[in-house]
């Protein structure tokens, strides 16, 4: 089931651009990423995922695609791309109103381009300027799990919001609090040229109702609401999501099957959330403007 796409470039609005990142690995940004761009996909929103781990591009394979572009990621930063025919970089998928630009860069040049080219930091932030992407409502940008310039450039490329992803294990928070805060603050310079940091709103992955995964959350909230995360606070600011995603084996059947989550559970018996509750939980918190969408996908049914 979906919804109406809505027509953006009638309204004249730019798409919101959030990445989904952390410097670890395995926290679930990919996964995340992909389902939270189903989601939105169904609920009318016209929504380009952009797969920007160019060493593992999980989310460039989720979900099955009705048409494969020749360039990908690759050719969008090296410039080598004609953007005046989409069809050249973007592929589409099986979900209505979900495309996707696929990481292809399987011999790593990427990251030492980037890191080389004077404006390799800014070049993603630069390129979705282009009129070709502003028929979007949102543009996620899915990261690789680690500190690079890759990382730089897609926290750069965000248009106020990014969602940062841990899960409920304290060595997992410490991680992020050293890595992905410690990569904000090596950008803090570019605040002098007129770009801005994104809030960074974090997601609980992988939330159980044990005592360890419940006494961490509420760590983790002391933590951010104490803004005990970083010398510069008022410069880098971290809000916790009330949403949590539970660990259910569903997100497990939706690669399988190559559907987003939400269509996969709408209710359970269970003590925890639905995949299709968490999903509208986590799209109304990112993008409250569209909480009408929302709702009438609830509505409409989200079970296929």
């Amino acid at each position: 089931m979906h919804l109406q796409s809505i027509d953006y470039p009638k309204l004249g609005v730019k798409p919101r651009i959030i990445p989904v990142v952390s410097t670890k690995g395995g926290e679930g940004k990919s996964t995340q990423s992909a389902n939270l761009a189903g989601f939105l996909a169904d609920a009318g929103i016209k929504t380009l995922l952009i797969d920007g781990d160019h060493a593992q591009p999980t989310a460039s394979s989720i979900f099955p695609l009705e048409y494969e572009a020749p360039g990908g990621l690759y050719e969008l930063l090296m410039q080598t791309v004609d953007l005046s025919n989409p069809d050249n970089l973007i592929s589409r998928t099986s979900i209505n109103n979900l495309d996707i630009i696929v990481s292809n860069d399987p011999r790593n040049f990427l990251p030492t381009a980037m890191l080389n080219a004077p404006d390799g930091r800014v070049r993603l932030r630069n390129a979705l300027s282009h009129p070709l992407f502003n028929s979007y409502g949102v543009i996620i940008v899915d990261s690789q799990g680690s500190r690079s310039v890759m990382s730089e450039l897609i926290i750069l490329a965000s248009t106020g919001t990014m969602v940062g992803i841990a899960k409920p294990i304290l060595p997992d928070v410490r991680e992020f609090m050293r890595g992905t805060v410690a990569l904000m603050e090596e950008l803090l310079p570019y605040c002098a040229f007129g770009i801005q940091l994104p809030v960074t709103k974090l997601l609980i992955n992988c939330m159980e109702y044990d005592n360890l995964s419940v006494e961490t959350l509420a760590e983790v909230k002391a933590v951010v609401e104490d803004k005990r995360y970083s010398a510069h606070a008022d410069k880098i600011h971290i809000d916790l999501l009330e949403t949590c995603i539970y660990d259910l084996t569903v997100y497990v059947l939706g690669h399988v099957k190559g559907v987003p989550v939400h269509r996969l559970e709408k209710n359970t018996r269970r003590k925890s959330d639905s995949a299709f509750t968490s999903m509208y939980q986590l799209a109304c918190e990112l993008f409250p403007e569209w909480k009408a969408n929302f709702d009438a996908l609830a509505n409409a049914g989200g079970e296929e």
